[in-house]
């Protein structure tokens, strides 16, 4: 009687693993863990890196909108963030920064988890192109959104025209235009130029350092982790080279929005690209060098703890 009670139900398991595309695997409360386990070593990253990229990113905008010099306002930013730690930390400055990391590191574990777990059998270049669309969906999204709350609260509100020679006397000089620092609208061009530069970020962040770590030799990193390491802080450096000018050009777009020939404003990007270039290499460093590599490193451990503890003992 037990014998053909029991014939039915491998009969029904063996149904439901048929129709399961992709040999999705039902697992619900070891997904959920691993989930969990993916937000909490995000967070926990970005939290990390956070008052890092909070300075740098200031700097850079700073650097477009005033041309200030940028070792007196390093040292005034960091003396903040060291006397008065619990300010800095929970400024909105410092918020939006953690924010948009928490969130693009969530997207990626979870993606990659979701992908491994519940469809094992998917093509790698669709499960990488899968995790790449998500996270630079979700980074761009936040990344653009604190970019552009960076330019409102450190970017000036008065642009001032210079006279020309034959306008200098005072009822013929050209008034300033004044702008309001916290308009709601913002130039497509500096949208699109915020895109194009994540775009770049993320696939050097993401995606070209697991595919470039392979192929580091054995002469210069002989250890797995080392060679991943290298390729996490090298790769996102560089690509800065080719987004930061993106990057200005998206900034000068917004601080000043009115027409102006396309020279003007490569001789603005010529004249700050390579200050800027450093300060956004050195907060890439952190961002996804430093943080990422914690990210990954993080979530491996949790997993494989999540792993042993579901091990029969």
């Amino acid at each position: 009687m037990t014998a053909l009670c029991s014939e039915p139900n491998v009969m029904t398991q063996t149904l439901q693993d048929k129709t399961m595309p992709l040999g999705i695997q039902r697992s619900g409360s070891r997904l959920g863990e691993l989930l969990v386990a993916d937000s909490l070593v995000a967070a926990g990253s970005a939290a990390l890196i956070t008052p890092a990229v909070m300075i740098f990113d200031r700097l850079v905008v700073e650097k477009s909108f005033y041309n200030q010099p940028l070792l007196p306002a390093f040292r005034k930013h960091l003396w903040f963030s060291l006397t008065q730690p619990a300010t800095f930390l929970t400024s909105r400055p410092s918020l939006l920064v953690f924010f948009s990391y928490a969130a693009t590191f969530a997207t990626a574990n979870m993606s990659e988890t979701v992908l491994n777990k519940v469809y094992p059998k998917i093509d790698h270049a669709i499960a990488g192109m899968t995790t790449f669309a998500s996270t630079f969906f979700v980074n761009s999204s936040v990344g653009i959104w604190k970019d552009v709350k960076f330019a409102q609260l450190f970017g000036h509100n008065i642009i001032k025209n210079s006279p020309t020679p034959s306008t200098t006397t005072p009822s013929t000089s050209t008034p300033n235009i004044v702008r309001s620092i916290g308009r709601t609208r913002i130039p497509l061009a500096t949208y699109s130029a915020f895109l194009l530069r994540d775009g770049l970020t993320i696939f050097g962040s993401f995606s070209l350092p697991a595919m470039v770590s392979s192929n580091i030799p054995d002469s210069v990193a002989s250890q797995e982790y080392l060679k991943i390491l290298i390729a996490q802080l090298a790769i996102p450096a560089s690509i800065q080279l080719v987004s930061t000018p993106i990057h200005l050009f998206g900034l000068d777009v917004y601080n000043r929005p009115q027409v102006l020939p396309m020279k003007d404003r490569i001789s603005r990007i010529s004249r700050d690209w390579i200050s800027a270039s450093l300060l956004r290499m050195c907060r890439i460093i952190p961002a996804f060098g430093i943080g990422g590599f914690l990210n990954t490193e993080g979530r491996l451990y949790l997993h494989d703890q999540l792993d042993e503890r579901r091990k029969p003992s």
